[in-house]
């Protein structure tokens, strides 16, 4: 018959309501972490999943699994959501394990200790269901009840201020207690059934007693403080507490016995007897109906745990008592000694064989990940981490760079060291001995230009070249042309200006081409500029011919062949030397000595592949460490040691992984620089040689001569890529300025064509009235012989008195009307043509022929703009509102008035009043009235309309006392005007007038729309001054103009006027 397992007690789970993750995390995704909760759907969900199967857990590994699960799940939301009131606010509602009373808060660690409690709990009842009867078992409950020793112990380590009874320091603390004691208990059966020695028993059931009688002090403690614990609890403690008594005084009575004290054994089982028979006591019929009435202390004791107890208790009083009965027996009948009282015996000393397994320890590494599996919300990392994971970043980053320089720098001067050397190139010279036929081809490069050139010629440059110097004389002939036409016209215009005199009304042509002047000018500097730049293309090109016309003729041609070999020729012919006889050469030496070089030349080779592969390891161990630096991610780790605070010792335990690329790539650095040391001595042996330094130059000289022959083709394909491209631009350019030019001179040409039917149309016109003119002059000089009449006298006597009122005027006087205003459809001098038959003339203002845009042109390049071909359209009517000059004429020095004055015209229809008696012409000598400094003409002037009518006796003429007019007999007609063109010139800058003879013209008041051209006239250019005329006054005539003069404007029409 088996003996019955001592019943364990096992921790009630805490309950909870149902409560909803989902909505708060989307909330807090969705405003901080500023991403779509919706992407996080699935995560929410699982996890809230979690929540919900905690509450319905088992008391078995699947139900700790759960729990488990939960918690580490609950530690890695914790370094992502803040759960408080503030931030994700969750009620978590618990009930207290032993009392049932519902405890609520918004705090995540309240939801974790009560997760905690609640992996303890399922724990110690796993324990508690072990078949100890096996020795399997018995390890199964002893880890167990360790393991939920711990998880109270972690609750106590990591949580204060207890919202509830069950989790004060105090009832966790008794409850670990609890779970140690009954894992010491599994450890106390395993020894009785391993039979170990009585006094290691003794120990271990003494230790046991200790820790019941100190659990039913804590147990009285918290009822005590109000924490509702079964009775039972206290009881079956209690029972305990006198069964290991009994059990350490019985095995200690047999470890004395053993040790020959039996008085000392009588009395320890008597003492065992006696505790045996107290907890005997205790399980009474009490104990059973405790049981019963709490649901066997609602279900954290087997059913049996009355009956198992009461039989253990009478087992261990049975032998306790026989035992004490024998001993006494045998120590009365043989060993007599003393029997010592209970009071004095010494306490039996305690074996503890238990500890808390920490959290960390109750999984294994790999089981852990398992049964926590992946971080549900491993894509969202927080700010913070990421902060520490961009440190770790910079950290790999300097390593790397670090690593990256010692690479750089070991490079550098490998290729130094080879680059000083001219290896491996210059081994080549030593291997093809005395051969230079290398160096007597074009390279493939050279034959790539050459190719290149061939088929780029098309078309040829020469033709290019013509074309370019042919629009060049085609732009220059045109210019020619139209500055021909302009001074065509210009002469026509003053020859028959001379000879029709003040009758010739056309504008002066000067007024009209300016622009085309100034654009002739422009385009004849571009002309030049781009002559410059042609010229220096055309220079670089001469330069370059020779070598550029090899190039043209293809790779495979012969010049390109025999440039090359002539290059080398003078090399291979300053090799020879003729002065050594054939004789006297040494055969075996010779062949020993190119042996001797070439195994030199070989054992360079193999230095030189030794440091290629060394190179080559380097730059794939700095290789494989870059790309394990950019794959290490710690940004897990990072967030699982968020609240240690240990980022700098995670980084450098961390950044340890790479130590071995460091290693290797320094080991890789000391190997090359021994081998370069090497490869020196070996080159320096190669080259003390006497056949090896005349080899060595030779090759040097020819290398250096196909080098400098290599650049000079390179210049050349550079120089005719130069030229093409610029015989394009300089084509293009040619043809935008012939377009520019050829559009001047259509504009010229229409230009004159209107011009020379304007003269012919005003020559017709004064052709018809030459009649009607001879008679109006006619009657003029008849009209001279008429006698005054009474009235004119008596009004010249008036004005002659001394009240200086106007005298009348000499007899035969008539007043001259004021000239006729200027109509829009005047001409450039005020006159009218008459409309002919043909297409009227318009009358808008004529439009200045638009200028064609300047060609931009730099001397040494070329640069180009879209020309338009402007149309002109030439107006021979004078605008109604010209320029005007603001300014008065600078005149240079003192201005001096022809001695033979010139009056101006008058119209036909124009009486001379008779001469007064007492009228006496001033002297010959004529000097104009001087005008004061500050004058200013009137701004009242009003131009008369179109229609224009005389004005009545409101014209005065001038007084006697005005020294104007001159004396008549001091009239000179001008000279016969020249019909020559060079010879015409204009006394004072003015243009000639033809008064009639014997006749006074008072001065002409101030016209619009009236300029002169200049005394000296140029086909090339023509300026324009505006005219001044006299302003009557009764001082001195000056045509000078004060200083502060400006020009009048009229008032109603906006036009300015001299």
């Amino acid at each position: 018959m088996s003996t019955p397992q001592i019943p364990f007690i096992s921790v009630p789970v805490k309950k909870t309501d149902d409560i909803d993750w989902i909505h708060p995390l989307k909330k807090y995704i969705a405003r901080v972490y500023q991403d779509d909760p919706e992407k996080y759907k699935e995560e929410t969900q699982s996890f809230n999943r979690l929540r919900q199967d905690i509450r319905g857990a088992g008391k078995d590994l699947t139900g700790r699994d759960l729990f488990y699960r939960y918690f580490g799940q609950l530690e890695l939301l914790d370094l992502r959501f803040p759960v408080d009131e503030k931030h994700v606010k969750i009620l978590f509602n618990w009930y207290d394990t032993f009392n049932s009373k519902p405890v609520a808060q918004y705090s995540l660690a309240f939801e974790k200790a009560s997760v905690i409690f609640n992996l303890a709990a399922t724990l110690s009842a796993i324990a508690s269901m072990q078949n100890r009867a096996e020795a399997e078992g018995r390890k199964r409950a002893f880890h167990y009840f360790q393991a939920s020793a711990g998880m109270f112990q972690y609750i106590n380590d990591n949580f204060l201020h207890a919202p509830s009874e069950d989790l004060s320091r105090e009832t966790v603390n008794m409850l670990s207690e609890l779970m140690l004691a009954q894992a010491h208990e599994c450890f106390l059966e395993t020894s009785i059934k391993e039979k170990n020695k009585s006094g290691l028993i003794a120990k271990l059931a003494s230790h046991a007693a200790w820790v019941y009688g100190n659990l039913v002090d804590s147990m009285t403690d918290a009822t005590v403080r109000g924490v509702n614990l079964d009775k039972s609890w206290v009881i079956i403690t209690q029972i305990k507490q006198k069964y290991y008594t009994a059990m350490a005084q019985s095995y200690k009575a047999a470890a004395c016995e053993a040790e020959s004290k039996y008085g000392e054994s009588v009395s320890r089982y008597g003492a065992a007897e006696a505790a045996a028979k107290e907890a005997n006591k205790l399980c009474s019929q009490a104990l059973n109906n405790q049981l019963i009435a709490s649901n066997h202390a609602n279900g954290t004791v087997p059913a049996d745990s009355g009956s198992v107890l009461q039989e253990l208790c009478k087992s261990i009083l049975a032998s306790a008592g026989e035992k004490f009965t024998v001993a006494t027996r045998d120590n009365d009948l043989i060993y007599h000694e003393n029997v010592p009282q209970e009071s004095i015996l010494t306490p039996i000393d305690r074996l503890k064989t238990v500890r808390p397994i920490p959290i960390s320890e109750l999984y294994g590494p790999e089981e852990m990940k398992k049964v926590i599996g992946v971080d549900i919300f491993n894509k969202l990392i927080p700010l913070s981490i990421h902060e520490s994971a961009s440190m770790y970043s910079e950290e790999k980053a300097k390593l790397v760079r670090m690593e990256n320089e010692r690479c750089d720098i070991a490079k550098a001067e490998l290729n130094a060291s080879l680059d000083y050397m001219k290896l491996p190139s210059s081994l080549a010279k030593f291997k093809q001995q005395s051969s230079l036929d290398s160096y007597a081809s074009p390279s493939q490069e050279v034959r790539a230009w050459a190719d290149e050139l061939a088929a780029e010629e098309h078309p040829p440059i020469h033709e290019l070249i013509s074309k370019l110097f042919m629009q060049k004389r085609t732009v220059g002939r045109l210019l020619e042309e139209s500055s021909l036409a302009l001074s065509s016209e210009m002469k026509e215009y003053e020859q028959e200006r001379v000879n029709y005199g003040d009758q010739w009304t056309q504008s002066p042509s000067g007024m009209f081409t300016n622009e085309f002047v100034h654009d002739i000018s422009n385009h004849r500097r571009t002309l030049d500029n781009a002559g410059v730049s042609d010229n220096q293309l055309i220079a670089k090109y001469e330069s370059m011919k020779h070598t550029i016309n090899i190039l043209k003729q293809g790779s495979q041609s012969r010049d390109l062949e025999k440039a090359y070999a002539e290059c080398i020729s003078a090399v291979a012919g300053d090799s020879q030397d003729t002065s050594i006889n054939l004789l006297d050469v040494d055969i075996n030496a010779e062949e020993e000595s190119k042996q001797s070089m070439a195994m030199k030349v070989k054992n360079i080779e193999m230095i030189i592949d030794k440091l290629r592969k060394i190179d080559n390891d380097r730059t794939e161990t700095f290789r494989d460490l870059k790309e394990k630096t950019l794959q290490d991610d710690i940004s897990q780790l990072l967030i699982l040691n968020k609240k240690a605070n240990v980022e700098q010792q995670i980084f450098s335990s961390e950044l340890e992984k790479f130590k071995p690329h460091q290693q290797r790539i320094t080991a890789t650095i000391q190997h090359q620089q021994q081998t370069i040391q090497d490869l020196t001595e070996a080159f320096k042996e190669l080259m003390e040689g006497e056949e090896a330094k005349t080899l060595y130059t030779k090759h040097e000289k020819a290398e250096r001569l196909q080098h400098n022959l290599n650049n000079d083709f390179r210049e050349a394909r550079t120089v005719y890529a130069d030229l093409r491209h610029g015989l394009r631009k300089g084509l293009e350019f040619y043809n935008n300025l012939e377009e520019a030019v050829q559009s001047l001179k259509h504009n010229i040409d229409k230009f004159c064509a209107d011009r020379a039917n304007e003269r012919h149309r005003l020559k017709q016109e004064i052709e018809t009235s030459k009649s009607s003119r001879e008679q109006a002059q006619l009657r003029e000089e008849l009209n001279k012989y008429t006698a005054p009449n009474i009235n004119q006298l008596t009004n010249q006597t008036r004005q002659m008195s001394i009240h200086n009122e106007p005298s009348a005027p000499f007899a035969g006087y008539t007043p001259t009307p004021p000239p006729k205003p200027f109509a829009p459809s005047t001409n450039y001098y005020g006159y009218r043509p008459p409309t002919p038959a043909h297409p009227p003339v318009p009358s808008h203002p004529p439009t200045t022929p638009p200028q064609p845009p300047a060609s931009p042109y730099s001397q040494s390049n070329y640069s180009y703009s879209n020309y338009s071909n402007p149309s002109y359209n030439y107006r021979p009517t004078p605008p109604s509102q010209p320029s005007y000059n603001t300014q008065p004429p600078n005149y240079s020095g003192n201005y001096t008035a022809p001695s033979s004055y010139q009056p101006p015209s008058q119209p036909s229809t124009y009486q001379p009043p008779a001469q007064s008696p007492s009228y006496q012409p001033p002297a010959s000598n004529y000097q104009p009235p001087s005008q004061p400094a500050n004058y200013q003409p009137s701004s009242a002037y009003q131009p008369p309309s179109n229609n224009y009518q005389p004005p009545t006796p409101a014209y005065q003429p001038p007084s006697q006392a005005s020294t104007y007019p001159p004396s008549q007999s001091n009239y000179q007609r001008p000279p016969s005007q020249s019909s020559s063109y060079s010879s015409y010139s204009s006394p004072g800058g003015y243009p000639p007038v033809y008064p009639p003879s014997n006749q006074h013209q008072p001065p002409i008041p101030p016209q619009p729309n009236t300029s002169y051209p200049t005394n000296n006239y140029s086909p090339n250019q023509f300026q324009q001054r505006p005219y001044c005329p006299p302003q009557p006054s009764s001082g001195n005539y000056n045509p000078s103009q004060p200083a502060n003069w400006r020009p009048y404007q009229d008032p109603s029409s906006g036009n300015l006027l001299d």
